[in-house]
């Protein structure tokens, strides 16, 4: 089955999870900004929440970006419950 996110969610989460990884790259080449460095970690955990959403769960999922790449495959991992909620019932 093809995975169809809901896709409002989806492309939320690519644009504030990507402006923290921007955000980041951008304190760590200014000598380690001190304040750059927690705003593009929470825009990137927000980013992670509305991925989840994005997949029909609850955005504290987006926790799991706290354990860094393992969270990250975790919860790239989830099933997506738009799916289950778009198939027909018997």
């Amino acid at each position: 089955p093809t995975q169809e996110m809901i896709a409002k969610y989806n492309n939320i989460s690519l644009v504030v999870g990507g402006s923290g990884l921007v955000v980041q790259i951008i304190g760590f080449a200014k000598d380690q900004e001190p304040l750059l460095f927690p705003i593009g970690a929470l825009l990137l955990l927000v980013g992670f929440g509305y991925y989840a959403k994005a997949k029909g769960r609850s955005p504290v999922w987006g926790a799991l970006g706290l354990l860094s790449i393992v969270g990250l495959f975790c919860l790239s991992m989830l099933k997506d419950l738009t799916l289950d909620a778009k198939q027909p019932k018997n």
